[in-house]
């Protein structure tokens, strides 16, 4: 199996985003444009004429200079994930990489010489084929409970979402890291990037005094809805405002064959019946402090 290291500025760029949108497991975090909106610097392993390819960061004396909470980096292929592939691809990771964080699917055992570290994760996901009545039906008595609320308060969904309102309005309500400028500023270029390749729209709620009270971004490929930035404000919580944007969602993508990826771990989709996937997360992180720009 032919794995070489491809330095960032020598990447075939037709030929990564193709490997990318054909592969079995593409997704939107792989493509070029995406990396470039995450990281100023990485490169590359790559399975003979880019049939695999694998995206590596750079490291520094303090940590890498990349943003891991906006990616799922994976082994990109247009072949099966064997567990051969698998374990040529971590094998072929050069030592000056110091900060590896790589998602596979579980039951993937790693090489036995190896310093990685294995965590089990999971995300939610919920099939929007079936009509919307449908789909509804299924909702928990809580998050009806919390839709009617929303009705009570009159709140309505809005789909004129600046990007730049729904990135202050996640980096207001969320929990702050010593990162949030470097990642307030990554899902600009990310939102206006997905707007321009027609591959992404905002939503948002807002009260009767057109207060923005929840919003997220939502984006299109593989088959896949993906969740970005969904946050609601304090006021929003106790209105059912994040109810109604994802019931809103669900509603003007329902009927179509669709995934909606809710991106989080956290338990609330399950009201929506959403289901959990597991997923193996390798991590190898030789310092302590990420470094970002």
């Amino acid at each position: 199996m032919n794995i070489r290291l491809v330095k960032k500025e020598n990447l075939d760029k037709i030929k990564w985003n193709s490997c990318v949108h054909y592969a079995l497991n593409g997704n939107i975090f792989g493509y070029k444009w995406f990396l470039d909106s995450v990281s100023k610097e990485w490169d590359a392993l790559i399975e003979g004429d880019y049939e695999s390819v694998l995206p590596l960061f750079h490291s520094t004396d303090n940590g890498a200079n990349y943003l891991p909470s906006l990616i799922r980096p994976v082994i990109y292929s247009i072949h099966i994930h064997s567990q051969k592939r698998i374990e040529a691809f971590i094998n072929a990771i050069p030592d000056e990489y110091k900060n590896i964080e790589i998602q596979l699917k579980k039951g993937i055992q790693l090489p036995s010489r190896n310093n990685f570290e294995i965590k089990q994760k999971w995300n939610h996901e919920l099939s929007l084929q079936s009509p919307y009545d449908t789909i509804r039906s299924n909702y928990s008595e809580a998050m009806e409970h919390s839709l009617d609320k929303a009705k009570q308060y009159k709140l309505r969904p809005s789909s004129s979402v600046k990007p730049e309102k729904i990135a202050a309005l996640f980096k207001e309500n969320t929990k702050k890291s010593k990162d949030i400028e470097a990642i307030f500023h990554a899902y600009h270029r990310i939102m206006y990037n997905a707007l321009h390749r027609g591959w992404g729209f905002s939503s948002g709620i807002e009260d009767q005094n057109n207060n923005l009270l929840a919003a997220a971004f939502f984006t299109y490929t593989h088959g896949i809805a993906l969740t970005l930035l969904a946050s609601e404000t304090p006021e929003g919580k106790q209105m059912g405002a994040r109810s109604l944007l994802f019931d809103f969602a669900i509603r003007k993508n329902a009927g179509r064959p669709q995934i909606l990826d809710f991106n989080t771990d956290e338990d609330y989709p399950k009201d929506f019946r959403a289901i959990q996937k597991n997923f193996q997360q390798i991590t190898r992180k030789k310092n302590k402090w990420w470094k970002v720009f």
